[in-house]
């Protein structure tokens, strides 16, 4: 058997084509020196238009909220109006006893007995399930020349009227005793 011959050891950077890892003279240095960061320069910013400024969409935004929001509020309040109206209103007078009965929103309402001379008297604490009133002849609060006028209790501190501009002003009915069935 043939022994290899020994070949020569290698020697890094000797041979043609490999860099010289021992380079004679100075060495340069790792940097460019100096700070190892660029310098930032601040880049000139165009100044936002006024209406993509925030503050302009903010305020913007919450305007057409709030302008929905008041639109909204006046249909609910129009088509739920507060408003007492009395209609329907019928009188009957049996066994001497008087029964006034009437249409309208449950609400409170007051009830006033005009007798012929022109004076009113107040008969709201006869009402019974907001829009009904009995009034037993054993009162006295009405005779055969008596008017009913019944409306909203809101106009209680106002004077009581049988004409028919003051009646619709208030949303009022009124029925007289002689008009009743019996």
């Amino acid at each position: 058997m043939n022994a290899p011959s020994a070949a020569p050891p290698p020697a890094i950077g000797t041979d043609a084509g490999q860099t010289r890892l021992r380079a004679d003279g100075p060495k340069p240095p790792l940097g460019r020196g100096g700070w190892p960061l660029p310098e930032l320069t601040a880049r000139q910013q165009r100044p936002k238009r006024w209406w993509r400024h925030p503050a302009f969409l903010v305020s913007a935004i919450l305007t057409i909220l709030a302008m929905l929001g008041m639109a909204a509020w006046m249909v609910v309040s129009a088509m739920l109006s507060s408003d007492v109206v009395v209609s329907d209103i019928a009188l009957t007078v049996q066994d001497g006893n008087a029964h006034l009965d009437w249409e309208g929103p449950d609400a409170a309402y007051s009830v006033y007995a005009v007798h012929g001379d022109g004076t009113a008297t107040d008969l709201s604490q006869f009402v019974i399930e907001s829009t009904e009133v009995w009034l037993p002849q054993s009162t006295g609060a009405f005779e055969s020349d008596t008017c009913f006028v019944v409306r909203a209790a809101a106009f209680a501190d106002q004077p009581v009227a049988l004409d028919a501009a003051a009646l619709a002003r208030e949303g009022a009915q009124s029925v007289c005793v002689a008009q009743a069935k019996r």
